[in-house]
């Protein structure tokens, strides 16, 4: 096993220990934790026997396994970007709705607000003194 073999192992293994921990505390999700746990298992699998992929490239007609690697990361980056895209456009539709709402309870003569959020807009030159 070549040195590049060992720190890539310890960093997947890294890795791994971080996505069991950030899944045990709920920081991601867990069927994302189980999705990468996946993802780095077979990584691991590969640096341990890279042999194994070219067997398996040939199978699905491919002549190089470092070529399906490369097909694969691809599929999995765009679909990543793709997903990506899908929640910046949802968090840009959410705020677009929010600062729209935002707007048209501070137009002036709208009575969508209550007298204590008025208060609060007020500058303190407006606020009347409180009564005992």
């Amino acid at each position: 096993m070549s040195m590049f073999q060992i720190i890539l192992l310890v960093f997947l293994g890294t890795l791994c220990l971080l996505v069991l921990v950030s899944g045990a505390r709920r920081s991601i999700g867990r069927p994302t934790a189980a999705v990468f746990l996946g993802i780095l298992t077979i990584g691991i699998l590969a640096t341990i026997e890279p042999d194994r992929t070219t067997v398996i490239a040939r199978a699905m007609g491919i002549n190089r396994g470092t070529d399906l690697i490369l097909y694969v990361m691809t599929i999995i980056v765009l679909q990543g970007f793709f997903i990506f895209y899908l929640r910046l456009r949802k968090v840009r539709r959410e705020l677009t709705l929010l600062v729209r709402r935002l707007a048209i309870m501070e137009a002036p003569g709208s009575n969508s607000w209550s007298p204590a959020e008025t208060k609060e807009r007020r500058t303190p030159a407006e606020v009347p003194p409180d009564k005992p």
